[in-house]
């Protein structure tokens, strides 16, 4: 018998304002990129309070999500199950 597959689940923060996106540096893999505020669930957090937690986490700002874009799966050094949203700041 396989093991059965479990991604982590992580959501991926695209927050819209005036024109303009919100990104942050991160650091992936030893270099320093452009990204979106995303990151893990945690346990017993809903997907639209973990995006509150990263943006707020990662910025200072708080937002509300608006509306699910897309649910897509991501393979780095672990897979991932990405649920990205739309938010307001």
């Amino acid at each position: 018998m396989t093991d059965r597959y479990r991604p982590n689940v992580t959501v991926a923060c695209i927050v819209h304002c005036n024109g303009h996106f919100l990104m942050v540096k991160a650091l992936i893999d030893g270099q320093i990129c452009w990204n979106q505020p995303a990151g893990h669930l945690e346990a017993n957090e809903s997907l639209l309070d973990a995006c509150r937690r990263k943006v707020l986490e990662e910025t200072g700002i708080q937002v509300s999500p608006d509306r699910l874009i897309g649910i897509y799966q991501f393979s780095a050094t672990t897979e991932f199950g990405v649920f990205a949203f739309h938010l307001f700041g």
